[in-house]
């Protein structure tokens, strides 16, 4: 199982810190895919440019990690990336 932590807005929109996603590997883009059919009617996008993916305190970006697997036992940590005028 891959745990996925909720911060900001995400955490605050979902009504919870926490996901279970109950894979012992997953790509990020199959995470994200995850988040998004688990938040619907919400209007929320955990998509790259939105969000900060962060894979065991690394930012995922560093990780190449898109189509790599994130182990059973990861922590993925979801951040929003917020955007003023």
């Amino acid at each position: 199982m891959i745990e996925i932590r909720l911060l900001g807005s995400y955490k605050k929109e979902l009504g919870c810190s926490s996901l279970n996603f109950k894979k012992h590997a997953a790509s990020i883009n199959e995470i994200v895919s995850f988040l998004g059919k688990s938040v619907s009617g919400y209007d929320t996008d955990f998509k790259s440019g939105h969000s900060l993916i962060v894979v065991n305190g690394v930012d995922s970006s560093l990780l190449d990690v898109n189509e790599s697997l994130v182990k059973d036992g990861d922590i993925v940590t979801v951040i929003p990336i917020i955007h003023g005028g």
